[in-house]
């Protein structure tokens, strides 16, 4: 798993949230979960068209 934030790979386990396992990177501090985004790309385009 890779940081969304820096992308770097040095995370370390906090916890969990939500059911999901929560990693928090060294490089930049950010948090971040193990879950997959609700909505695809395609579909927040199709969305964003629609309005």
């Amino acid at each position: 798993m890779d940081c969304p934030s820096c992308h770097g790979t040095d995370l370390i386990k906090r916890g969990r949230k939500a059911g999901h396992q929560r990693y928090c990177c060294r490089t930049c501090g950010r948090y971040s979960t193990d879950s997959q985004p609700r909505f695809s790309a395609k579909t927040k385009a199709m969305a964003i068209e629609m309005y």
